[in-house]
């Protein structure tokens, strides 16, 4: 039975910290969705790559042996700060050749 509370525990905390991220985003007032065409755009948006930042940065600090509901609001609030303000300053977007 244990076993199944870790497990129930360590999903809330991967949805709250995505949950955090998403807010903390749209207080920072990072856009839901890319721009048009979405295969194309480089824009940093909540879904992608802020949610995705979450999750990894979670699943990172867990496997470190740091646990628990605020260690995982925490990251949340990181990752949407890092994707703002970081982000592009770390990995810049690529040079799109312009056909004619």
């Amino acid at each position: 039975m244990i076993i199944h509370a870790n497990v129930l525990i360590t999903m809330v905390s991967y949805i709250l910290a995505v949950m955090s991220a998403m807010i903390v985003g749209l207080i920072l007032r990072i856009p839901i969705l890319p721009e048009r065409p979405i295969r194309q755009s480089w824009t940093i948006s909540l879904i992608f790559p802020t949610s995705i930042i979450a999750l990894g940065l979670t699943a990172i600090i867990f496997k470190l042996g740091y646990e628990g509901l605020l260690i995982a609001v925490v990251v949340g609030v990181v990752s949407a700060i890092f994707a703002k303000y970081l982000l592009e300053r770390l990995l810049p977007k690529p040079q799109m050749e312009e056909s004619n």
